[in-house]
């Protein structure tokens, strides 16, 4: 979790960002970036290109690697669950390459499990190779609609056993027949929801005891003042950047 110093980063950031009247939420992008203001790591432009791997955020030094959510809830309290979407996962079209042939959506719901499990892991450990992660967490910033309060999650992120899950479709309410989600649960709790139609991926979490929760005053900045402001602060920082890098006479 975060540290206490790394805490009243995040509520600075929050408040810095919600004042821009540019930004309507934080979300995505957003979250990156005051995530590594946080963690007080670099952030590379988004111009220069975004990576499809797994962590969206990775501390070289301590090779930890973050992967990063920011959803809106209607409401939230310790204790209380909600799904995200963690990967497309199209296990049908990759049946082979995943090490199931002949797998279709008339498979049985166990079949279809471990496939999906074996996706999702495959992601997780190629990534981790890929950029160096050896510590893997989940990170996630969840926000009302209002944008004053805030509350931040982090699990550990790693490689799932298929052997614990039990799977069965859900059934629609209305026709008493199967539903388009496939349920993954562990010890009678949902874990996964795979839906066939769009082969989307969702994680169940629970918003632990330990989870930060962060109020603040939602005061935005007025259009104009905005503009002056960032103009200002960035011509200020071009002349720092040519007098540190001007030659020495």
């Amino acid at each position: 979790m975060l540290t206490d110093s790394e805490i009243e980063r995040l509520r600075q950031a929050i408040i810095a960002t919600i004042a821009s009247p540019v930004i309507g939420a934080i979300e995505d992008y957003t979250w990156e970036a005051i995530f590594h203001y946080v963690k007080d790591i670099p952030l590379s432009d988004p111009a220069l290109g975004r990576s499809k791997l797994l962590y969206d955020a990775v501390d070289l030094v301590t090779k930890t690697g973050w992967s990063l959510k920011s959803l809106q809830l209607n409401s939230f309290n310790f204790g209380s669950s909600f799904l995200f979407v963690i990967q497309r996962a199209d296990i049908i079209k990759k049946s082979i390459q995943l090490g199931f042939p002949g797998l279709t959506e008339q498979s049985s719901p166990n079949e279809l499990g471990a496939a999906i499990i074996q996706h999702w892991n495959e992601k997780i450990i190629s990534s981790q190779a890929a950029q160096g992660v050896v510590n893997s967490y989940e990170s996630i910033l969840l926000k009302t609609i209002k944008g004053y309060e805030y509350i931040y999650c982090e699990f550990p992120l790693n490689p799932l056993d298929p052997n614990t899950f039990s799977w069965a479709w859900t059934v629609d309410k209305i026709t008493g027949r199967s539903g388009a989600g496939l349920q993954g649960t562990v010890a009678g709790k949902t874990e996964l929801v795979w839906y066939k139609n769009q082969k989307q991926l969702f994680r169940a979490r629970t918003i632990p005891e330990q989870a930060v929760r962060i109020k603040v005053a939602r005061v935005r900045l007025t259009l104009d003042r905005y503009v002056k402001t960032v103009l200002s602060a960035l011509q200020d920082q071009i002349n720092t950047q040519f007098s540190e890098d001007k030659p020495e006479e």
